[in-house]
């Protein structure tokens, strides 16, 4: 029964998307973030993916974000990382090929799963807080709020398996 109830929160926030940051809580967590010593330097560049100085996939401001927030607990830095880092890589596949972005899908809805588990562990009143948080600082201008609704576009209609928590404990 707590599988299938954890499931359908899954589904309908994954369902919801990019609607939930229309969510007020969201927002004003947003700007708590914005002003807190937790976000240095947001990047606003123009370009899709950002600054990214170490290369390691995840943009230098989310990933400074994550490792002040978490940096106590290495389990919580690695998950974060891999969510922030799966979808900087869906945003910058620069395709037309709906194939991709359904499999680049896939990899975002499974690392947001294991994200919003701990999420949960932390504060379960507060569960998707961080992980909406990390997308909503992931598509934080204009041309990249374009590129996310443009790979939207191309997804729509498609059918997606829903991840489960089992593949977190790799």
């Amino acid at each position: 029964m707590k599988k299938t109830v954890i499931a359908l929160i899954y589904l309908s926030i994954f369902l919801t998307g990019c609607s939930s940051l229309l969510n007020p809580s969201i927002q004003n967590a947003l700007k708590e973030v914005r002003t807190s010593n937790f976000l240095k330097n947001e990047d606003k560049t123009k370009t899709i993916g950002g600054i990214d100085a170490n290369s390691n996939g995840v943009r230098d401001d989310i990933e400074g974000y994550i490792n002040l927030k978490y940096g106590n607990n290495p389990k919580f830095v690695s998950v974060y990382m891999q969510y922030a880092k799966e979808l900087r890589r869906k945003l910058t596949l620069a395709s037309d090929d709906r194939e991709v972005y359904r499999r680049a899908s896939h990899k975002v809805s499974r690392q947001m799963v294991c994200a919003s588990k701990i999420d949960y562990e932390v504060e379960p009143e507060k569960m998707y807080r961080d992980t909406m948080i990390i997308y909503a600082l992931s598509v934080n201008t204009k041309q990249r709020k374009a590129e996310s609704n443009r790979i939207s576009s191309l997804v729509s209609g498609m059918v997606f398996t829903l991840p489960t928590e089992e593949h977190c404990k790799n």
